[in-house]
């Protein structure tokens, strides 16, 4: 294949083929939830025309499938696929909402991967156009599938040169660039008419991406703005992970029936520190005995005794004889030399994942 092992964000991946039962089967990288360009925007009931998008909408777009078919065309291949059809959609996170006041979908940003990149190089490796000219297809193909986004009716090439005389060309083009000369910017407008025009050869794929080069920065601008969201999410994930690990320590410490032949193990020395640590940061109560349910009390001593803080705390036991003086450091010390006599009597098999810690 082709595009066999071409890795690209802009591109499914391509995986294997096999033959079976007289056929041919190609398999590629499997994203969760995505839909077609196509079933997204414009699954409309038959003789129904879709709604025209965002300008904004239509530039990421663009930027991201400039961007992939610029990596196809500069390893000297052609893309060949470039449908709304072939073109996946997956939805990024809320951070990227696009700012638009046009158009009533609402839409959330959207990553768009280009699907079945070197299947038709397969199926007819004896065509005889030349790289040059199934370049200039993938550039009337993009032209296209940008008509069909700011008229909101799906447009192929076929519907437009196939067949057609150069004259013919321009009369079915001509209502669809009013259109968009109306509705969007001199900027998009010009572009698509440079792609479309049946009269001179479309723009390189290095062309249109000179000329949107401004765009781009704004798609970099959201991507940022996502890698900060998504960046937030794992910090919170992460943060959720270290208290789990001291959560996972004190329990398999805290009143341990028994250690060895030392019945009170758990009930004496650094054990009983732990345990009275349990009780200040789970069973606090109020002067009448009421329970005390504070999430933040509980989230602020984990985090401290994870950062090992010198900050001191009051730890009394139950029947209020015995109160000691401590810092989350000491406790922390204490957490550790007890899990560490655990582990080094404890009998395998025992959990990878917490030996390491």
């Amino acid at each position: 294949s082709s595009s066999g092992g071409f890795d690209h964000p802009g591109i499914v991946r391509w995986y294997k083929c096999f033959i079976s039962q007289r056929a041919v089967f190609f398999i590629h990288n499997y994203h969760a939830g995505a839909v077609t360009f196509k079933e997204r925007f414009f699954n409309t009931p038959r003789g129904e025309n879709g709604v025209p998008l965002p300008e904004s909408f239509i530039w990421s777009c663009l930027t991201q499938l400039v961007s992939a078919i610029a990596a196809v065309h500069g390893s000297n291949l052609a893309v060949r696929t470039l449908q709304l059809n072939h073109i996946l959609c997956t939805q990024e996170g809320s951070s990227g909402i696009i700012k638009s006041n046009s158009g009533p979908f609402g839409l959330p940003r959207i990553r768009l991967r280009i699907n079945c990149v070197g299947i038709v190089d397969i199926l007819e490796f004896e065509a005889r156009k030349t790289l040059e000219e199934l370049q200039r297809d993938d550039m009337r193909s993009l032209g296209c599938i940008l008509l069909s986004m700011t008229t909101g009716s799906e447009i192929t090439v076929n519907d437009i040169y196939r067949g057609n005389t150069a004259q013919q060309q321009g009369q079915i083009l001509v209502p669809y660039f009013d259109f968009v000369r109306q509705n969007y910017s001199r900027e998009l407008f010009v572009l698509i008419h440079s792609l479309l025009n049946p009269g001179v050869p479309p723009q390189t794929i290095r062309g249109v991406a000179s000329s949107m080069a401004m765009r781009a920065f704004e798609e970099l601008d959201e991507a940022h703005a996502c890698i900060d969201h998504m960046d937030g999410s794992l910090m919170g994930i992460y943060e959720s992970g270290r208290a789990l690990r001291l959560l996972l320590k004190l329990a398999f410490v805290n009143e341990r029936p028994e250690f060895g032949i030392d019945k009170n193990w758990s009930e004496s020395g650094d054990c009983y520190i732990l345990k009275l640590f349990r009780d200040y940061v789970f069973h606090q109560a109020d002067g009448s005995g009421f329970p005390i349910i504070d999430l933040g009390h509980v989230v602020s001593s984990l985090n401290k005794l994870d950062a090992a803080d010198e900050e001191k705390i009051v730890l009394a036991s139950r029947d209020g004889k015995n109160i000691l003086v401590l810092s989350f450091a000491d406790i922390a010390w204490c957490l550790e030399k007890a899990y560490q006599e655990l582990l080094e009597q404890a009998v395998p098999p025992l959990s990878d994942g917490m030996e390491r810690y």
